[in-house]
């Protein structure tokens, strides 16, 4: 008992076009996940230049004129 040769063909076309248009859909995935990782990379390189920014003022500013220095015996919270 032979099948029909239809029947072969049929039965390999269809899970071939499903693993087609799986990596057809992959590839856009992956792409669009490399596009987000560049977008992501850009703006953590310009937070750390903007957070080294703020360190190199607070660093440059005398923080010491004008504050008293705070003392928890006599600097107790108004519920107190």
């Amino acid at each position: 008992m032979t099948k029909p040769p239809y029947d072969d063909q049929a039965s390999f076309s269809a899970p071939i076009e499903d693993l087609q248009v799986r990596i057809a859909f992959l590839d856009d995935l992956v792409e669009q996940l490399n596009e987000q990782l560049a977008r992501q990379s850009l703006e953590i390189a310009d937070l750390q230049k903007q957070l080294q920014f703020l360190y190199q003022r607070v660093e440059a500013a005398d923080l010491s004129e004008g504050i008293a220095p705070f003392d928890p015996l006599t600097n107790k919270p108004p519920h107190y």
